[in-house]
Formats: C-alpha cells, sequence, structure tokens
C-alpha cells in the first residue's frame, strides 16, 4: 500500500479567517449577513461566548464570520 505524503506546504493552505478543516477537505464557515446576527447566534450559544469566540469581518467574503482568531 502506497502511503501518502501528509506534509502539505503552507501555501497550499486555504486562508483559515474563511475556511474551516473538516476532516480531509476545507469548508466555508458560517457567514452571517451583519455582526447584529453574529452576535445574536453567540448570545444564543453561551458556551462559545464563554470560550472567547466573537464576530469578526472577513477579508475573503466581506461577512460576518464567528472565530476565536481574530480581535
Amino acid at each position: 500500500m502506497k502511503k501518502r505524503n501528509k506534509c502539505i506546504p503552507r501555501h497550499l493552505h486555504p486562508d483559515p479567517e474563511h475556511w474551516v478543516r473538516k476532516g480531509q477537505s476545507w469548508k466555508a464557515k458560517v457567514a452571517y449577513e451583519s455582526e447584529d446576527n453574529a452576535w445574536e447566534f453567540l448570545n444564543q450559544n453561551s458556551k462559545l461566548k464563554a470560550s472567547g469566540w466573537h464576530p469578526y469581518l472577513c477579508k475573503v467574503c466581506s461577512k460576518w464570520h464567528i472565530g476565536r482568531l481574530h480581535n
């Protein structure tokens, strides 16, 4: 059985601001039309809010996502 090289060069990875890793593929994060909609989702999910998640404006799609990476 032939083994695949799992070491992927960094420049081939999608921008983590817009994409999330799902198993062996990448999937677009949930996009919200406004910051208010993103906050509304966070307020309904107190565990995410307590873990430090917050909305941020994505440079890729110009919509709002929720994550821990951005201030």
